[in-house]
Order: structure tokens, then C-alpha cells, then sequence
């Protein structure tokens, strides 16, 4: 009898529900910091692409990964320093564009619109998917 009053109670269930739902880490905003560039020979270095990454709250050698396949550009990321280097003379426009591509596959949840997602590899199913916290849905994402 008390639960099936408990179950009508709409205040109830919304409480309920909310102890359920894990508690959001950030804002849906995302500000991405500019690439801080320079050009040494015909290399470019973005020094501050550790902090990107960060920023992205992905690991740097993914971030890199992307980057140098989707530019065709060839290049490395140095752990020491935190730096990209690439071995291409690309624009600031041009890579600030490629980080927001990366944020909408590979970052924000395409169903609540978070930034508070995870990477998965499922070994099993040979696959990437895109875990979101605030809303539990996954999405499978192309392989990087």
C-alpha cells in the first residue's frame, strides 16, 4: 500500500531518479585555447597541445593521431615537452577546425550534447565507442 502511493507521488520519483543520474563534471561549453604556434624551419610546433588534449580530456597521442591523419601532415607528439610537431606548414584556422571536428565525433555526446564522455576500445568488437557520464548513452565512433 505505501509504495503503491510512494510510486504516485511525483516529487518522489523525480528525487529518485535524480540520486540515480551520476553528477555532471563540467558545463556543456567547451573553450578550446588557440593554438600557440611556431614555425621552425618548415616545421611547425603547436607548444601548448598537451593543454588542448587536457582540455579535450583525451590523451595527447590520440588527439596527435587524429590530427596527422585528417591533415595528411606528417609529425610526431613529443611527450617531454608537450609539444606537436609537424613536419607541414598548416594554418592556426586550419588545426583550430580539425579540434572542433574532434570535439564533435569524439568528445561531445550526440544525445544530451555533454563534453563529460569517455573513449572506450572494445577489443571484442574491434571498435571505438563514446561513453557518456551525464546520460549514460554510447556511441559507436570511427576508429582513430
Amino acid at each position: 500500500m505505501w509504495l503503491e502511493e510512494r510510486l504516485k507521488d511525483y516529487e518522489w520519483l523525480l528525487q529518485r531518479l535524480y540520486k540515480k543520474i551520476p553528477p555532471r563534471s563540467g558545463s556543456a561549453e567547451l573553450a578550446l585555447p588557440d593554438p600557440e604556434m611556431i614555425r621552425v624551419g618548415d616545421r611547425i610546433i603547436v607548444r601548448n597541445f598537451k593543454k588542448i588534449a587536457e582540455k579535450l580530456k583525451r590523451d595527447p597521442y590520440i588527439v596527435a593521431r587524429y590530427l596527422l591523419k585528417e591533415t595528411g601532415a606528417g609529425g610526431r607528439y613529443d611527450e617531454e615537452t608537450g609539444h606537436l610537431i609537424l613536419d607541414s606548414e598548416l594554418s592556426r584556422q586550419t588545426i583550430m577546425e580539425f579540434l572542433r571536428r574532434f570535439e564533435k565525433t569524439y568528445v561531445r555526446c550526440p544525445t544530451c550534447m555533454s563534453v563529460d564522455t569517455r573513449l572506450e576500445r572494445r577489443e571484442k568488437e574491434r571498435m571505438w565507442a563514446l561513453v557518456c557520464e551525464a546520460c549514460g548513452a554510447e556511441q559507436p565512433v570511427k576508429p582513430i
